[in-house]
């Protein structure tokens, strides 16, 4: 059965992951569809530039509702798609349209002409614009359908839509960007589809979620709808469990709530989750849980850094999904744990070797307010360190997902070749890219897979790991030199 989907007009190399990602949530809830078998999706037709996705549901299913069972509970799961119809013809022209919508569907008009159900038709046009009178005009065209029922514009039982792709307007400007005269432009879609309409999608999530009504951001506070498609690319669902390992103010935790999984947290500033004043998270990330209703999702946060958890158990896998925004160190300098001065003296690994500092004769770090000291880090090693915590902590089948900012030129103005970061026991599922203008955010997705970790390996691999040298935050993180550099060559420089 092939089947349409529409989607919005942003974030366009995000789409093909995430319907490889519904797939995944369709088949973890087959049962509850009341199928037997995982099913798969081919894409028929698609191009980026449009936003009409044509595919096929297979294998072949027994029944008619059972197609429409899982395209429902497909495109629930979308925040970049607006609905899913169930194709019943597709054309160049009205001609061909009609012709198609005949031999295809057919034998799906009697289901609506024995019985009095309720209709509309609607029309969505990409790119173009109707009048009232075309649009009328348009839906007559369909009266040979002879269905029984009344038309019911606000509440109906079944809604077709006609769907019209027209040139856009990149297409309509001339080599000098002026814009083609009238009559030589083409007064016809370039593609009409009809559709039943099967569902649609939650992306009224975006509008919910909006940052400007959320009472607990900052100023690096993701956006909201890229953290919900973060969240559904991990397969975010309920009955899982995720964590955010630089959580800041909480924008990924309240994705993944927000879609079902229990959440949990850690930032190596603790402010970040508890608000103004230190006040706790039901003040920071808590308001904005309790905003939502999703409060009783929210496990809590604590104050680590990704080289200095306690989450990483010893031969525990107990994480289902872990989704962050890896700090650049563009705003502030990337820190760790840890002390900035080289060791002097010390022991034979080069660890300062002191007497814990206290205040008042109090271990300094068991009173309240303590602020543990920090130091520069490397960027390039944090981006194997998530890789490694991921493949320690994960489940089979768990889901890594991660922005990482990287140049699109190099210092010499070409085109730079993007470095990405593996593991073994990682397969690497999707990059989906961000553009600016001389920088990119790439979110980079990987899965768990079967195996356990080898400790000799595991050592081996350590030992393989790029020693980075320096000690300021330029010098441990290329990109923010760049980034302040505004990714150019001063000339003569």
């Amino acid at each position: 059965m092939d089947y349409l989907i529409r989607f919005s007009t942003q974030h366009e190399s995000f789409r093909r992951a995430e319907i490889e990602a519904l797939t995944q949530l369709v088949n973890n809830k087959k049962t509850q569809n009341g199928v037997d078998v995982d099913v798969d999706v081919d894409i028929l037709e698609y191009s980026p530039t449009s936003p009409f996705c044509l595919l096929r549901i297979k294998p072949a299913l027994s029944t008619q509702d059972m197609y429409e069972r899982v395209a429902a509970s497909f495109i629930s799961h979308s925040i970049q798609a607006k609905a899913i119809y169930e194709v019943w013809g597709s054309g160049n022209d009205y001609q061909a349209l009609h012709q198609d919508v005949r031999v295809r569907s057919q034998h799906l008009w009697a289901r609506y002409q024995s019985q009095p159900v309720s209709f509309k038709f609607s029309i969505d046009s990409y790119f173009g614009k109707r009048s009232g009178s075309e649009q009328r005009e348009m839906i007559n065209q369909f009266a040979y359908f002879g269905f029984q029922g009344k038309v019911d514009m606000k509440k109906p039982q079944q809604e077709w839509c006609i769907l019209e792709e027209w040139e856009s307007p990149l297409h309509l400007s001339n080599s000098n960007g002026q814009q083609v005269d009238d009559s030589l432009t083409s007064k016809q879609p370039r593609r009409i589809f009809l559709g039943r309409k099967i569902a649609s999608s939650r992306r009224h999530l975006v509008e919910k979620h909006d940052l400007k009504k959320r009472p607990y951001i900052s100023t690096t506070s993701m956006d909201a709808e890229l953290a919900l498609i973060t969240a559904t690319l991990a397969l975010a669902s309920p009955g899982k469990l995720f964590l955010d390992p630089f959580c800041g103010t909480g924008g990924f935790m309240v994705a993944a709530a927000e879609l079902g999984a229990v959440v949990l947290g850690s930032d190596i500033d603790g402010r970040s989750f508890r608000g103004k004043g230190g006040e706790g998270v039901e003040r920071g990330v808590g308001r904005n849980m309790k905003l939502y209703g999703i409060d009783a999702l929210f496990g809590d946060c604590l104050t680590s850094d990704l080289t200095n958890t306690p989450f990483r158990g010893s031969g525990t896998r107990w994480l289902d999904g872990i989704i962050s925004d890896i700090p650049y160190g563009v705003r502030e300098g990337l820190k760790v744990l840890g002390r900035r001065q080289p060791a002097k003296e010390g022991d034979d690994d080069g660890s300062l070797v002191k007497e814990p500092h206290r205040i008042g004769g109090v271990l300094a770090y068991t009173l309240p307010g303590y602020i543990a000291p920090k130091k520069p880090y490397s960027f390039s090693q944090l981006l194997l360190d998530i890789l490694d915590f991921a493949a320690s902590t994960l489940v089979d089948g768990g889901r890594l997902a991660f922005w990482m900012p990287t140049a699109n030129e190099d210092e010499e103005g070409e085109q730079e070749a993007t470095g990405r970061p593996s593991h073994g026991l990682l397969e690497f599922k999707h990059e989906c890219v961000q553009p600016f203008n001389k920088w990119s955010r790439r979110l980079l997705v990987y899965e768990r897979i079967a195996g356990e970790l080898d400790d000799a390996a595991d050592e081996h691999a350590a030992a393989q790991k790029p020693l980075v040298k320096g000690t300021s935050a330029d010098e441990l993180n290329p990109f923010r030199r760049r980034y302040f550099q505004s990714f150019a060559k001063e000339p003569n420089g």
